[in-house]
């Protein structure tokens, strides 16, 4: 059975991008049919039947700003993006000429430029109450105990939300973590009723640390520019690291820097090709 097979189709332009590693199919035009239809979602995102991404972001312009909406490549939706942000503002000033490109999610204004060869963005502010994470009785956040669940070299597990909910798992050493077993087992623990955002972070000094990541509604990935955020806000907050930080990916190196409760990302955001695909 063909779960792809349409009896019509839709040409859809669209622009590959990535991240650190984070990849993206960006779609300005036809977005109002392309949110109503999961379908479509799933197909754009599938690796073997669509274009293929971690996530897939729309892209619309309402009055003085690009209301942008972000999907996961299961269908689901996404609510923030750092690296998506950052890839997103790229294409609106160097393929839309855009001059003064503002971004908003559903929670946050996005304000980027460019930094050297790099481009900068403001992800969001921090939330660390347990509501709000959400998380699904009332804890301390920056203290999370998950049963049942052993994971080598624990330090401490933290949550925070970015627009997106997020649980940073502090190990001693990152080689030692099983991402494959661990992430599925985490991001849909029933102490996270909208699931999470998963962060493997191993600190190297005060201003760098390494990652791994399991995404909610896409697995593992490369980078997760949300995560990368939340990681460093709540390692600051906890005295672990400094204010301004690199972040290790597996492929790439990502900068984070607090200012306040607000989040900045920096790090490469590469506009890979453009095309269609009939739909």
């Amino acid at each position: 059975m063909n779960l792809y097979h349409y009896s019509w189709s839709m040409k859809i332009p669209f622009m590959k991008a990535q991240g650190a590693g984070n990849d993206f199919i960006i779609v300005d035009k036809n977005v109002d049919f392309i949110r109503k239809s999961k379908k479509v979602i799933k197909r754009l995102c599938d690796r073997r039947f669509g274009v293929g991404c971690d996530q897939l972001i729309l892209l619309k312009k309402i009055s003085s700003y690009y209301q942008v909406t972000f999907y996961n490549s299961d269908g689901s939706l996404g609510k923030n993006c750092g690296n998506g942000l950052r890839c997103a503002y790229k294409y609106l000033v160097e393929v839309k000429k855009v001059k003064r490109a503002v971004i908003k999610t559903h929670k946050f204004l996005h304000f980027g430029k460019k930094t050297q060869k790099e481009y900068k963005i403001n992800v969001g502010e921090v939330t660390l109450d347990w509501k709000k994470i959400p998380l699904s009785k009332k804890i301390d956040s920056q203290s999370i105990q998950i049963k049942r669940i052993k994971i080598p070299g624990l330090i401490k597990i933290m949550g925070a939300n970015i627009g997106n909910p997020h649980c940073v798992v502090l190990v001693k050493n990152l080689k030692l973590i099983k991402l494959n077993m661990l992430g599925p087992l985490l991001v849909k623990n029933k102490l996270f009723p909208d699931q999470a955002n998963i962060t493997f972070v191993e600190v190297l000094k005060k201003s760098k640390v390494k990652v791994l990541f399991w995404e909610r509604g896409g697995g593992h990935t490369l980078a997760c520019g949300s995560g990368t955020c939340a990681t460093a806000f709540v390692l600051n907050h906890n005295d672990f690291v400094s204010s301004k930080i690199k972040v290790i990916t597996e492929r790439s190196v990502l900068k984070a820097e607090i200012k306040d409760r607000m989040v900045f990302l920096q790090g490469p955001a590469e506009l890979v090709y453009q095309s269609s695909i009939n739909i």
